[in-house]
């Protein structure tokens, strides 16, 4: 018998897709079968809250091969066998687990906020430092922050209690300012004149980890016109307000407005928090194609269209053309 909690380290079952594979469910122990080796083997698996493990059984004799579970059997036959064992085991773990590593609340509010403002998915790249990740810019590949789990006295704290924390970029002409030794500090493991690193244990309000997390993408970028956060967030809504009526424009040439081209994908997450549809009409920012937002912030594309067509601007197959409706800034 293999017990599979080793591999099972840091990552979470899901007993749906479990059944969808072809688990069977009694009582809350899931067990799947499958045969091997010309029929001649089956693989058992058996997971539950308690125990996760495999057996092969010989089906002549309906007994354990335990010969597979042993590192130093060697041979053709077993080499196969194992083989196609573990085959299906590593399939199992891929196509119904996924990896968990960070435990606090926070750390989890930060993994979400991050793929749905972004889109992005941590990257684990150490083999052997598993609970260390780093979420990068698709744009130019950079990294903009980091999750680790930490003993706090690597943050100059007298305490061996384990932390999960988040490295950031900062600007480094401001972070003297912002570094406390208590609640923000020092980039761990970083520049430390250009990151700095929170605890993820709600000494800082979610909010305001958010918040740096968007100005750490934007640093990424290579931020160009100096602008971020707020100050950023503010002119682009501010170059909305002018956009005549009966045209549009691409969120590049909201970018390239700002001083920074590289900023259009930035410009498309700032839409999407438009805190006043009516008074900025982001409606009027379209991809490079003339193409309407698949997820438009006031009601997706058939309000979009909508507020387009009140201009006078014709919407087919949910486009606009850009050589006819598109404001070239004189």
């Amino acid at each position: 018998m293999r017990n599979l909690k080793g591999i099972l380290k840091n990552k979470t079952i899901d007993y749906e897709k479990l059944i969808k594979y072809g688990f069977v469910n009694d009582n809350d122990i899931y067990t799947y079968k499958a045969k091997i080796y010309h029929n001649q083997f089956e693989v058992n698996i058996f997971f539950s809250q308690e125990k996760q493990y495999s057996k092969l059984i010989d089906i002549e004799n309906n007994e354990e091969y335990a010969l597979v579970d042993i590192e130093d059997s060697v041979g053709e036959f077993i080499g196969n066998l194992k083989e196609e064992y573990e085959c299906i085991i590593e399939d199992i773990i891929t196509n119904c687990t996924s990896k968990e590593v960070f435990k606090s609340n926070q750390a989890k509010e930060v993994i979400e906020y991050v793929e749905q403002r972004y889109g992005d998915k941590l990257e684990f790249l150490w083999e052997k430092f598993d609970d260390n990740a780093i979420w990068r810019n698709k744009q130019n590949n950079k990294w903009y922050a980091l999750l680790l789990t930490v003993s706090k006295r690597k943050l100059g704290i007298e305490s061996d209690d384990i932390v999960e924390i988040i490295d950031l970029r900062y600007q480094k002409e401001e972070i003297d300012r912002i570094i406390d030794n208590k609640n923000i500090f020092p980039g761990y493991h970083m520049n430390k004149k250009s990151w700095i690193t929170i605890k993820l244990d709600n000494s800082v309000d979610i909010k305001q980890i958010y918040k740096l997390i968007d100005n750490s993408y934007n640093l990424s970028i290579g931020n160009k016109c100096g602008l971020t956060g707020d100050s950023l967030s503010q002119k682009v809504y501010d170059y909305l307000t002018i956009i005549p009526k009966g045209k549009v424009v691409t969120y590049k040439q909201v970018a390239e407005h700002l001083g920074n081209k590289g900023l259009a994908r930035v410009v498309g997450n700032i839409l999407h928090k438009n805190p006043d549809g009516d008074k900025y009409p982001c409606y009027k920012v379209l991809n490079s194609k003339g193409e309407l937002a698949e997820a438009f912030v006031f009601g997706g594309k058939g309000i979009q269209k909508k507020r387009l067509e009140k201009e006078k601007i014709k919407v087919i197959n949910n486009m606009v053309d850009l050589k006819l409706y598109q404001w070239k800034e004189q």
